[in-house]
């Protein structure tokens, strides 16, 4: 890389280069600050204004690259990688301010290296090539390198500011001898998973207890009603329905399409005729997956069908059959098997129903621990098998076989994610011995025993150690980074505009 310029610096071109670089970034020095007063905010960091030509500018390049992957992004990628851009934009400036504060400093001569290094001012062999810089300059020169020369010093400076906290995290021997151990460490457990949810239907509230509790929670069971008014308590017209559909393809011609409308009119009268079966015609002619099952789409509100199917769907009465409606996939014919008028559900009609899940969801997780608490005692035989048998089998519970895990691990084997629960199976040292108490996973309860371990030894070790080292040191420094970037955005006040 630079070839070129490291050889011939003393030539009077590259001087002239190298002039030319720092002349505009003098003579225009600050003149990027009166450009960016004349755009919208769109953030506010510490009183910084953040303008919506940077962040353009920002989102640009985000989806630039983003599309040499994926050429085909979507809009809901598009507004995720905006916001990705204002996070970078506010997270930029951050750090820079506080490289400024902690007293790092660029020089001119590095911004002007950094520019020459640039792969987009370099050729193809990798020399610094003044055509290219100029077609960046454009027609406004001054602009365009102040806007150059700003970017390039905040980019220095945060990465040095960004590799001194990175330099300062250190990885001791103790460190790698732990993960070491940790990672090749194995555990098998066998365990009984007990699930809250199976429990919800022990939970009977009924007379003055239930009366108690609505009245005790009537804030909580209002909340709860207006949360799933719209999913539970206000449901909308339904209909159920079955069709018949010949498709249309983009590259049909209007005659095409006209022969099909035919055909669709021929089937229209076999539907009709007395004695017609619709699901049979339906499987004999329909050209969609619902063909196989006689054209039954189920039950559905007008939103999810597109507007002239629902239009029609919903426009009829049961045993109803419409004339052929044409939508952007093709031609149906529907049958309307049921309706379902609206229906709103009062919260006064449905308070012991709401109070009663509350209930369900509070207590069932205490009847499933105190379950579990019972079957540590079956699992350490502080039961007879009689009764440790009669104690799973009441529940429908079984004792399974983890296999093989080892302590890096997040998840156990058949168990699911929680390291509280590998951490508690490595906290085993004796083959057959069980957790005092119930591990919390996420669906409830799981109780282990030690089936099997395999211990480290020092074989491996040494060959290993130094990529070891490597990989938690990356680990770690990301880490620190992370949580003193986080340490900034706490103690800084940011502000983004609505809608943005």
């Amino acid at each position: 890389m630079l070839g070129f310029l490291r050889r011939d610096a003393n030539k009077f071109l590259i001087k002239a280069i190298i002039g030319l670089i720092s002349i505009v970034f003098i003579f225009f020095f600050g003149s990027s600050a009166l450009m960016s007063e004349q755009t919208q905010k769109v953030a506010e960091v510490d009183g910084y204004a953040i303008r919506d030509i940077d962040l353009s500018r920002r989102w640009r390049l985000e989806v630039r690259n983003a599309q040499r992957f994926n050429p085909n992004l979507t809009e809901t990628d598009r507004r995720r990688m905006r916001q990705q851009a204002l996070d970078y934009l506010i997270d930029r400036r951050l750090v820079t301010e506080e490289a400024k504060r902690q007293g790092f400093v660029v020089s001119a001569r590095e911004i002007q290296q950094a520019v020459r290094e640039s792969p987009s001012f370099q050729d193809d062999e990798g020399n610094f090539d003044l055509e290219r810089y100029k077609q960046y300059l454009g027609s406004d020169p001054g602009r365009a390198a102040s806007r150059l020369q700003a970017d390039y010093a905040e980019g220095l400076l945060y990465q040095s500011i960004i590799s001194f906290v990175r330099d300062s995290v250190m990885v001791d021997e103790a460190e790698i001898r732990q993960t070491w151990e940790r990672e090749t460490s194995k555990r098998n457990v066998e365990f009984v998973k007990i699930s809250t949810s199976s429990f919800r239907s022990d939970v009977k509230l009924e007379g003055d207890e239930l009366k108690a509790f609505v009245e005790e929670n009537s804030i909580a069971i209002r909340e709860r009603y207006e949360r799933d008014f719209d999913r539970k308590y206000n449901v909308p017209k339904k209909v159920g329905a079955r069709h018949i559909l010949l498709k249309f393809n983009e590259d049909d011609d209007e005659a095409t399409r006209q022969d099909i409308r035919d055909r669709m009119t021929a089937i229209l009268g076999e539907v009709r005729a007395d004695g017609a079966d619709f699901a049979t015609l339906a499987s004999k002619y329909s050209e969609d997956g619902s063909a196989t099952r006689g054209g039954d789409l189920g039950v559905f509100d007008e939103n999810r069908m597109v507007k002239p199917f629902s239009e029609a769907a919903f426009a009829m009465e049961a045993d109803q059959i419409s004339d052929v409606v044409e939508t952007k996939y093709g031609l149906h014919i529907i049958k309307v098997h049921e309706v379902i008028e609206p229906s709103v559900q009062s919260l006064e009609e449905v308070e012991t129903d709401v109070a009663i899940e509350i209930a369900r969801e509070e207590m069932a997780p205490e009847l499933a621990k105190a379950y579990a608490v019972q079957v540590v005692a079956a699992l350490n035989g502080n039961l007879d098998d009689a009764k440790a048998t009669e104690l799973l089998d009441s529940r429908g519970m079984d004792i399974q076989e983890s296999g093989d895990f080892n302590g890096a691990a997040t998840a156990i084997p058949k168990v699911g994610t929680s390291k509280a629960a590998v951490e508690a199976a490595f906290s085993l040292n004796e083959v057959g011995s069980v957790v005092s108490e119930p591990v919390e996973v996420p669906v409830g309860f799981v109780v282990l025993r030690l089936k099997s371990r395999t211990d480290p030894t020092d074989e491996g070790f040494a060959d290993e150690r130094d990529q070891l080292r490597d990989r938690l040191l990356l680990t770690k420094q990301a880490e620190v980074v992370r949580d003193w970037k986080n340490d900034l955005k706490a103690s800084a006040t940011i502000l983004v505009v609505p809608g943005v």
